[in-house]
């Protein structure tokens, strides 16, 4: 049975520490059986970061069907998302703060919460200038963990797509949202993903293990990856400007 210090532990050894903010992607599966289940990790990883640290998650709210025509409706407060057990279990987590995007939103616990998730409602794409993801970029204490998983779920390559203009990425028209749950509602046009482009994020991997930016190791039984979120951004901006096609399969 893994325990709470177990995680606290792994993730130390990780080189997750005190000050940083940490956006995790993750699968509770992977990390075997925790006493606790997803209680235990977030509980874990705000052990690792401190009070002086932040931890965030990916809380996406975007489907396939959202398209032309149609419009969005987001109740920030009670919308599920589908990323899993631990994000479901940060955004409701006391004193959790969500932010107000309608299809990539994302949750956060601890002290930098406010200021890297304020505005995210006014940006006009999902992951762009402005949003959580960029200023997490812009933090030097900004890192990313994949926490069972691998950079196919990692969000913040979005990020990466919007900075350089992907042509496959966003839809060619927006699509109007109706926001709730954050003051009076709020209804907004917005460019959203161009859902069904399937994407190989996996092959930035070597780059970054050949660039000493990933850091792997075990935490629990699952294998975890750690970067910093703003050396990702300028190798995967890099990459794309050299090659606009490489996530594309």
């Amino acid at each position: 049975m893994v325990q709470r210090a177990d995680l606290t532990e792994g993730l130390q050894r990780l080189g997750l520490r005190a000050g940083h903010h940490v956006l995790v992607h993750s699968s509770l599966s992977s990390l075997g059986r925790v006493e606790g289940g997803a209680v235990t990790v977030v509980s874990a990883l705000l052990d690792a970061v401190g009070e002086a640290g932040t931890v965030l998650a990916p809380t996406l709210t975007g489907n396939e069907h959202i398209g032309p025509g149609t419009t969005i409706e987001f109740d920030v407060l009670r919308a599920p998302s589908w990323t899993g057990r631990i994000p479901e279990t940060l955004r409701t987590w006391p004193g959790a703060v969500r932010s107000a995007h309608p299809t990539h939103s994302v949750a956060a616990v601890g002290a930098g919460a406010g200021r890297l998730l304020q505005g995210h409602e006014d940006c006009v794409t999902p992951c762009g200038p402005g949003s959580p993801y960029a200023r997490l970029a812009a933090d030097p204490d900004g890192v990313i963990l994949l926490l069972g998983c691998d950079h196919e779920s990692n969000t913040t390559l979005h990020h990466v797509e919007e900075l350089v203009g992907a042509s496959y990425h966003l839809q060619p028209s927006p699509v109007r949202a109706v926001i709730t749950g954050a003051g009076s509602p709020q209804t907004r046009d917005y460019w959203v993903h161009r859902y069904g482009t399937v994407r190989k994020f996996g092959r930035i991997e070597p780059l970054a293990v050949q660039r000493n930016l990933q850091h792997a190791g075990r935490v629990g039984d699952a294998t975890a990856r750690l970067l910093p979120a703003g050396g990702l951004v300028s190798l995967g901006v890099e990459v794309l400007r050299a090659s606009p096609t490489f996530f594309v399969a």
